[in-house]
Order: structure tokens, then sequence, then C-alpha cells
């Protein structure tokens, strides 16, 4: 959650103060994302051993091509209708009707490009795949509204309670559709219903939530949805160079190496995607409109920013060291044997995890404070960088090679979010870094003297993962917790103050 120090400065209409509102939200945030990590961990545990790295494959490289094609999130009205400051009938009809006609563009334009994918060589059952969840987006362009509406309103709890109730539903048709040789169709079936579930149960909460701005006429304005467009423009700039950032080293890996290995590839990603998920994908939704809310105030913006950075690297370096040095037996604990190879790529892309964090702090504090060319700029950045580094290095030393090209396009991204950040909010990551990363050398050299010890090879494989894991985050909170005692007190007692005017 994001925090800003000063719990009472500012009192919102619904009679409580912005920090108050913004961590009981983010608690609410926090506690859906983790039902949905940890039920998702599971369930994907189960589909790991049940279906082929074939099967992943097919799905990763589908799914690049529809996030290619889906313009969606390339429109950027969704934060166009989140940043502004007054919610109207208009602008909610407005956005209502944008979303659902980009959504039926994107179908239109994925069903255009599945001849030219095929005239590619790509395999048919990557193309039907891509438009199928197409197909499913209709459903996300109409349920989008209900969901940042409440958002907007900071209403986090009822978002997260209903995503919470329905994506373990979702499962149901995977499983059924997996033991019954399903393959991939199995993964398209939890979006689909995942998707589904989502657009009756976020209208539903929005409905008894909101009656005030749902009872307003809903009306189309011209001038507002070109509004929304060219606020969004930028956005949806930073969004498309976003997807060949974060999934272009897919189609590296399914084009050149084969659909197997990036069966492999994308399972290690998943592993090594656990410090994003468990730290900042929980703050981020509850970040993003404090920062809109505090964009005139730049003294409390500047401190609410450098207490998420704390926070987010505070939590996330050490699960990403114990991810690194338990990575081999952690994944023959999780998906047994078969997918040993997936190991070498969870070691590369676990210290990339620790980067996109700090990047996603940076673009959500762009974007709410009307910025989104900088956000774009940096997402463009890594992208090229991606393209140029990633593509020879792939061919060179497949997967391998695509992992040392992701880490080249991380450190060029970081390094230009770094210089707008510190024009921003006068902010310096390398001094905020410094600590934190000699803490981590500490903590590293610590699980290899263990590793190394005959009696730690000797142990099972869970208490491997255990003892290794649990040396990595204990050595690392020991030091930093001897290094910044002061700081840990006060953000302990800062949290507990929210917290305590929050209930």
């Amino acid at each position: 959650m994001a925090l800003t120090p000063e719990a009472g400065e500012v009192t919102e209409a619904e009679g409580q103060p912005l920090a108050s509102r913004v961590v009981r939200g983010g608690l609410w945030v926090a506690l859906g994302s983790y039902l949905n990590i940890g039920f998702g961990f599971l369930a994907n545990l189960v589909l790991t051993r049940i279906l082929a790295p074939e099967h992943f494959g097919v799905f990763a490289l589908a799914s690049f091509f529809f996030a290619l094609t889906n313009l969606r999130p390339k429109s950027g009205i969704g934060q166009a209708f989140a940043q502004r400051a007054e919610t109207t009938g208009t602008l909610v009809g407005t956005h209502l009707a944008l979303d659902v006609a980009v959504g039926l563009a994107t179908l239109a334009l994925a069903a255009l490009a599945a001849p030219v994918l095929r005239t590619l060589g790509y395999a048919a059952s990557v193309i039907w795949v891509m438009l199928a969840l197409a197909g499913v987006g209709i459903s996300d362009s109409i349920m989008a509204t209900a969901w940042l509406l409440q958002d907007k309103h900071l209403h986090f709890g009822r978002t997260s309670l209903v995503s919470s109730i329905v994506f373990p539903l979702s499962y149901a048709p995977a499983f059924w559709l997996a033991l019954r040789g399903g393959g991939y169709w199995s993964l398209v079936a939890q979006n689909a219903t995942y998707a589904l579930l989502l657009l009756g149960g976020m209208w539903w909460s929005a409905r008894r939530c909101l009656p005030e701005v749902l009872g307003q006429r809903w009306r189309f304005d011209r001038d507002v949805a070109a509004s929304l467009l060219r606020f969004g423009r930028m956005v949806g700039l930073a969004s498309i160079a976003a997807i060949i950032a974060t999934q272009f080293d897919n189609l590296l890996v399914g084009t050149f190496v084969g659909v197997a290995a990036l069966g492999y590839y994308d399972r290690a990603y998943r592993i090594a995607q656990w410090p994003t998920l468990l730290v900042y994908s929980v703050t981020t939704r509850a970040a993003f409109y404090t920062y809109a809310r505090l964009q005139d105030d730049p003294a409390r913006l500047q401190r609410t920013v450098r207490m998420t950075l704390w926070l987010v690297t505070i939590a996330a370096l050490p699960l990403a060291l114990a991810i690194f040095v338990t990575a081999p037996d952690l994944v023959r604990l999780l998906y047994g044997e078969r997918w040993l190879p997936s190991a070498v790529f969870v070691r590369f892309l676990a210290v990339y995890s620790l980067l996109r964090p700090l990047q996603e702090v940076a673009n959500s504090l762009f974007t709410a404070a009307g910025r989104p060319r900088r956000t774009a700029t940096v997402a463009w950045s890594q992208a090229l960088a991606l393209m140029v580094a990633a593509t020879p290095l792939t061919l060179l030393w497949g997967a391998v090679g695509t992992c040392v090209g992701v880490g080249i396009s991380f450190a060029v991204g970081l390094a230009f979010a770094h210089r707008y950040m510190r024009e921003a909010v006068s902010l310096s990551l390398v001094r905020m870094l410094a600590l934190p990363a000699a803490a981590a050398l500490v903590s590293f050299a610590a699980c290899t003297l263990l590793t190394r010890a005959a009696l730690f090879s000797a142990l099972p494989v869970w208490g491997r993962v255990a003892l290794g894991g649990g040396l990595a985050v204990a050595v690392f909170l020991a030091v930093m917790l001897a290094i910044e005692r002061r700081r840990f007190v006060a953000a302990a007692g800062q949290i507990w103050r929210l917290l305590a005017s929050a209930s």
C-alpha cells in the first residue's frame, strides 16, 4: 500500500483522512491479491503436473500475439478515466462505449492477423488460442468501467472481494478439461470463466456501492471521448512498449527455440515473478490513486513515493534472493524432475524481478501525475533495448541468451526511470538501493557457505528449500534491521497509526 506520513492532513468527503482510506483499501487489495495468488499458485502447480511444456508454450506464444493485437491497453482510456478528478454520467457513458468499441476492434484485428501468422509458419493451435483470447477480451471491455469506478472511489475492498470469489471458481473448467486431455484449451477455459464471472460480479458490486454515480444519466460525448483518447495516447504508446518489453522474450523463445523451450521458460518466469506479484501487485492500485490525489502536493508526494519504494525493496529483495539460492530444488519441489530445465532460467529472471517493481512505482507516478510521456519513454527504451540485444543473443545461445537480453533491457529502462524520477520527486534510486544491495551480498555469501556444507546436501528437497530460502530472508532482514533500525521502527509505528485510524 502507498503510505503518506501525515495521516490526518487530507480529509475526503467520506469523512476519513486520505492516508487512512488508502491503507484500509490497500489492506483489502493485499488480502484479495494474496488469496488469488495463493490459490492460483496451487492451481497452476496442479496444471503444471498434468499438462506438457508444449501446452504452456502454445498458450504463452498465443498470449503474446493477443497482447500485440489487443487495442484496449493501447488506447489508454482506463488510465485517462481514472485520472479525471470528477466522475460524471457523461464520463462513465463515454468510457464504457469507447472500451466496448475497442474490444470489438481487437477481435477484428486478431481475425485479420490470423492468416498473416499462418503464412509466417506459426501453428494453427497458436492462432486459434489467440482468437479465443480476443473473444474473451470483449467481456473484459464491458466489465472494466465498473471496476475502475470502484477503485477510483477507493472501494478497493469490494473489487478485491469479488475477484477473490470468482478467481477460484474459474479454475473448475480448467481442471476438468486438463484431466480429459484438453491441453492448452484448459488454460483458455480458465481465462474465459474468470472474465465472465468478473463481468457479472463487478457490475453487481458497483450498483450496490455507487448508486449515486450509476443513477446518473449516461451518454456518449465526442469531446469527452477525444479528451480521453488524447490523454490515453501516450499511455497507449507506453502500453505497446510494455508489451514488447515484457513479452517479446516469449516470441523469441517460441519462434527460434521452440514451444517446448518456451514452456520451460514460461514456468520459470512464473516463479521469478513472485516478488512482483507478492509485493508491488498488491500496492499498485492504491499507489496510483494516491499519487493522483497528491499530484499538486509535491512534498507529500515525495514522502509517499519514498516510503513506497522502501517498502517494495525491503519486501521484494529477500524473496528474490530466496528464489535465486534455491532455484534447482525449488523447481524440483514444485514442478517435478521433468521441469528441471527451467531452473537456469529461474535464476536469471529472479535477479531481474527486483527491477520491475521499482520501474512500476516510477510508471505509476508519472501517469498519475499527468506525465504519461515519461512512462512511454521509459517503456520504449526498455522495449528497443530488448529487441536489439535479445534477438541476436537468442540466436547465439538460445533461451539463455534471451535471459541475458532481458537483463540488458531492464537496466536500460531503470536508468531512464531513475532520471525522470529524480526530476519529479528529487529522489535518488542509487542512494536508496545502496544499503539493501549490501545486505543482499551478505545474505548471498551466507547462503553460499550453507549450500556447500555436506549436511545441507543430505537434506530432502523440501528441507533444502526451506533452510536455504529461510536463511536468505533472515540474514537480509537482520542486516537491514541492524543498519536501519530507526527507519524500521518509524515505518512500523506509522503503519500501526494508519491502521488504527482506518479501523
